[in-house]
């Protein structure tokens, strides 16, 4: 494999990233609340996490693209599970 084929692969994986971190962010503005909405924002993030640490693995150019991904799917992440333990604590308390 040559070294233009090698950088257009991790490219491609490193703005994937890059691309599932902005839809887990976009996502919290377009779901509606809810319990259930509430896990689908985790699953979105989950998947987006899971996309950023498969990127950061392989070197190039643009694994900053990826590194930016990473950090925003866990932001959202954090945020998302919050708002689903809040709202499972407000069930259960009555």
């Amino acid at each position: 494999m040559t070294d233009n084929q090698e950088g257009t692969d991790n490219r491609i994986r490193h703005f994937g990233a890059l691309v599932a971190g902005v839809v887990a962010f976009i996502s919290v503005f377009i779901i509606p609340s809810g319990m259930i909405w509430y896990f689908v924002m985790v699953a979105i993030s989950i998947v987006a996490v899971v996309t950023g640490h498969r990127a950061i693995k392989f070197r190039g150019r643009f694994i900053w693209a990826a590194i930016v991904g990473l950090v925003l799917s866990y932001f959202i992440l954090l945020f998302s599970a919050l708002l689903l333990f809040v709202r499972t604590i407000l069930i259960f308390r009555g």
